[in-house]
């Protein structure tokens, strides 16, 4: 068997890997399971079809891109992940990597062979700072320090990593709920990353979630969309999201706006009237937008009128 594999959460983290003296092979996961439909069966041809036609629409991909960047090398890795004596997952604490680190857990936990050992690394906090720090924030010394100080899981984690990703992947949504009240000593990150999740569902009486309030809020005080996105970045803590999906929103909120360049919002009652239209048909995980609304007393879902 070969030594090890490093299962790498994105081509920046791949960048600064590259500068330690970390030993084995490299495979960067390009997936965003965190956005979009999601089945719990990695791997499997319905999942690469329905994941294919979100990517390709959501991120606007070039024909085939998906298929190149993203499904062959996986195919590929997933060919050879027997021969190697220890895989290495590398993952951060927002939301983002929090669902692809569960799925890929779930994933290898039906795949190891006897003797082959799972490991990961959960960047996060660091000692000395006071803001919980990415991979890409990181120097090679961070690196070799959090793999020297690597979890490795065992059934209990696998199992852990199943149920609460398999949840995600299911309509039973508010259940969930169980895992950011009991948190997990080996995820210290999921529970918030779970609650992050939750208040992207409508909020109770305000018909936005927490992303689409915080654009409302912000959009008076920029003159570009890539002002506000800017400032999102700023601003986001737990959810890891990109320009990408931050330029989605704008386009998906667009008719809440007279116009876009510059950036200027409906007055009232306009946009409360476009604010109820606005259609919420699109998944997140296994389940819709429509199903959930989010109670910010209770923290948790409640089923949609």
């Amino acid at each position: 068997m070969k030594n090890t594999l490093h299962i790498l959460n994105g081509d920046s983290t791949l960048s600064i890997f590259n500068q330690c003296s970390i030993a084995g092979d490299t495979f960067v996961w390009r997936e965003v399971l965190a956005e979009g439909p999601v089945s719990h069966l990695i791997g499997s041809d319905a999942f690469w079809l329905e994941r294919e036609a979100f990517m390709t629409s959501f991120f606007e991909l070039k024909p085939n891109q998906y298929r190149e960047e993203v499904k062959a090398p996986f195919e590929q890795m997933a060919s050879q992940i027997t021969h190697y004596e220890e895989v290495v997952l590398w993952f951060e604490y927002d939301l983002f990597c929090q669902i692809n680190m569960l799925a890929l857990i779930e994933w290898l936990g039906q795949r190891r062979e006897a003797g082959q050992t799972i490991s990961l690394v959960c960047a996060g906090k660091v000692p000395g700072e006071d803001q919980l720090k990415g991979l890409g924030q990181l120097n090679p010394e961070h690196y070799n320090e959090l793999f020297n100080s690597r979890l490795k899981l065992n059934t209990r984690e696998f199992v852990f990593a199943a149920d609460v990703f398999k949840l995600y992947c299911s309509p039973q949504h508010n259940e969930l709920f169980t895992y950011i009240i009991l948190p997990s000593q080996e995820f210290p990150y999921l529970s918030e990353a779970l609650q992050a999740h939750f208040r992207r569902f409508p909020y109770q009486s305000i018909g936005l979630n927490e992303i689409e309030q915080q654009i409302i809020r912000l959009a008076p005080q920029c003159q570009s969309q890539h002002q506000l996105v800017g400032k999102l970045l700023q601003w986001q803590t737990t959810y890891g999201f990109g320009d990408s999906q931050y330029f989605s929103y704008l386009n998906y909120l667009s008719s809440l706006f007279e116009s876009t360049e510059p950036l200027k919002l409906k007055t009232e009652p306009e946009l409360s009237s476009a604010i109820n239209k606005l259609n919420r048909s699109s998944a997140l995980g296994g389940t819709s937008l429509n199903d959930w609304i989010y109670d910010p007393q209770a923290e948790e879902l409640l089923s949609a009128p």
